[in-house]
């Protein structure tokens, strides 16, 4: 099936009060909804600043989601299904029409009463009405007009789709947490359905995405289900996933299961039953295993206090106790069923083993918070559960909250290259998996000078949907209303995927041409905390053509740009550090260049 995400797409809607709103004004808003939701998702407070400003009903009715079969189609029809959301209308009984449309042309549309929240209609576009190129599609609902001669509603949120002829696409599946969810965005905007057009393109051969990932997720709940046999997740359903496809509509809803491995268990039986092959999974995971609000933020959930270790143990798979010491903890975290489990090793292996053995990117994570997120807004350590001890250990660890997420975001990230480096050394098919990135840096993070994540609560084009969908589905819905922030924006995003199809394993993998020189960076094994470090880029041993500019990620999260093929950089702390270096030639083509093995400072 192709492409399914969680949310509509277009601009969220505002009234004219808004659009007037001085520029003062909407910096002073955006700042004070950061600095109390970051509270929030930190410390795990209840904000009345949580609260939607206004219910941004415009954008209803909401199209969930549109499965379309085969797209692209090499012949014969495409069978589609659209889900309409709407709470306010299943209540009233309403009916609502819907249309699908392509280059100005309606392909299709119809009417569905909503006798639930969730309504569906299915749909067939007959194959000489599909056009040969990939084209820009648009589906959109609203309320029809009344047998009594009321008027009809306007219409809701369009849902961005493309539709085109084709034989062999690119397939690239994607499984994990609400990193590779993409939490707060659009379906189109999200990094791996970016990744998916940009394939598709790039090879000719169009794509489809199919995302089982769901925000929350946990990489692996040892315990769930029973002995956990991941084929015993296609007997159980969530309440995310109405239409029981495996692919979570209402992923912006968070919730820890199902785990990591589980999305892998249904992409692969979806995979079987379709008769397709993958060509890529997209894949993330193992920040919830250790409780990104307590555990990451300040090291209070048990067993998060030594964030190395919780580290190895989550995202390595290696050192965990018999007895989860999370399990019991009076809060909202997934260190209650994420403690302990197989790592990502496994994961990226299960990966391979799905139909067609896809290739593997692990996507590694970016800085949610730095030294750079200057004030850290945190205002209280108060929410339920959270007394005594534990809040006298939580306000004594706030000033360290920023320096944790930096530690979290280097191990997390050497524990993803060490994962794929010996999946790859294990394959009998030859290596198939990459740890990559988006070169974030600690400048890109919340409420820093060049953020790419979002700010605020409110300004999220998934917003709308979760002003309906977290009170209706969720069990902590202050929580989910706010979850988007410090998720990577629409800007984020595409920094990740743009960054994937710079790496040079996934050019070769997809047989895409070289747009640069086949160089190397040079780095020394070893360096003195707070030395200087020289690191060159050489082609064939020598340096570089002229005329290039070097864009220097050196793996702590600080960047540098120079006219020389040589630079030198400090590191601060211990790594292992893994430089790279984005070279770009006059024509304006890119390549990436990444340091054969890590840097340890010491």
């Amino acid at each position: 099936m192709p492409r399914k995400a969680g949310t509509g797409a277009g601009a969220v809607p505002g009234g004219p009060g808004a659009a007037r709103r001085s520029s003062a004004a909407r910096r002073f808003a955006a700042v004070g909804a950061a600095a109390v939701l970051l509270g929030q998702l930190l410390l795990g407070g209840h904000p009345a600043a949580a609260q939607p400003l206004a219910l941004p009903g415009a954008a209803f009715p909401l199209v969930l989601d549109v499965d379309m079969t085969p797209n692209p189609v090499c012949s014969g029809p495409v069978h589609g299904r659209v889900e309409i959301y709407d709470p306010a209308a299943a209540k009233a009984g309403d009916t609502v029409e819907w249309r699908v449309r392509a280059g100005g042309k309606q392909l299709a549309g119809g009417r569905v009463t909503m006798a639930a929240t969730v309504g569906t209609a299915k749909f067939t576009i007959p194959y000489a009405q599909v056009p040969a190129t990939e084209t820009a599609l648009q589906v959109d609902a609203r309320i029809a007009a009344s047998s009594d001669g009321e008027a009809p509603g306007h219409y809701g949120k369009v849902w961005r789709d493309t539709i085109r002829r084709g034989c062999h696409p690119v397939r690239v599946a994607s499984v994990g947490d609400s990193v590779v969810w993409g939490q707060g965005l659009d379906h189109d905007q999200k990094f791996p359905d970016l990744t998916a057009q940009l394939l598709g393109r790039a090879t000719g051969r169009g794509f489809q995405h199919l995302d089982y990932s769901i925000s929350g997720a946990v990489l692996d709940a040892p315990h769930l289900p029973a002995g956990n046999k991941d084929a015993d997740c296609l007997r159980t359903t969530e309440k995310q996933d109405p239409d029981g496809d495996g692919e979570m509509e209402f992923g912006e809803v968070t919730q820890q299961m199902p785990d990591v491995f589980c999305q892998l268990e249904k992409a692969g039986a979806q995979a079987r039953a379709g008769g397709y092959g993958l060509d890529l999974v997209v894949i993330n995971g193992c920040i919830n295993d250790l409780d990104p609000f307590f555990g990451i933020g300040v090291g209070i959930t048990p067993g998060s206090e030594d964030l190395p270790k919780a580290v190895k143990r989550e995202c390595s798979g290696i050192g965990a106790a018999a007895e989860n010491p999370a399990k019991n903890v009076p809060y909202f975290s997934g260190a209650k069923v994420g403690y302990g489990g197989r790592g990502m090793q496994a994961a990226i292996e299960k990966a391979h083993s799905l139909p067609g053995r896809p290739k593997v990117i692990v996507a590694d994570f970016y800085y949610a918070l730095s030294r750079s997120s200057s004030p850290i807004p945190v205002r209280t350590c108060s929410t339920p559960g959270v007394d005594g001890a534990r809040l006298a250990s939580c306000k004594a660890a706030l000033g360290g909250v920023a320096e944790r997420y930096e530690q979290y975001t280097q191990l997390a990230n050497a524990a993803y290259h060490q994962a794929a480096t010996a999946a790859n050394k294990a394959s009998a098919d030859g290596p198939y998996a990459v740890a990559a990135d988006g070169l974030f840096t600690v400048d890109n993070a919340l409420l820093s000078r060049d953020s790419k994540v979002w700010n605020t609560p409110v300004t999220d084009p998934a917003f709308p949907l979760r002003t309906r969908a977290c009170p209706e589905l969720s069990a902590t819905p202050l929580q989910c209303l706010s979850a988007a922030v410090g998720h990577p924006d629409i800007e984020g995003a595409r920094q990740y995927a743009d960054a994937f199809l710079l790496n040079p394993k996934v050019r070769d993998w997809f047989r895409l041409p070289r747009q640069g020189p086949r160089a190397q960076l040079n780095v020394p094994e070893h360096a003195g905390v707070g030395s200087a470090v020289r690191m060159s880029v050489t082609v064939h041993g020598k340096p570089p053509a002229a005329g290039y500019r070097y864009h220097w990620y050196f793996g702590d999260g600080t960047q540098q740009e120079t006219g020389e093929a040589t630079v030198t950089h400090a590191y601060d702390r211990n790594g292992p550090w893994l430089p790279r270096v984005v070279m770009t030639g006059q024509d304006g083509g890119k390549s990436l260049v990444e340091a054969a093995r890590g840097l340890t400072a010491d």
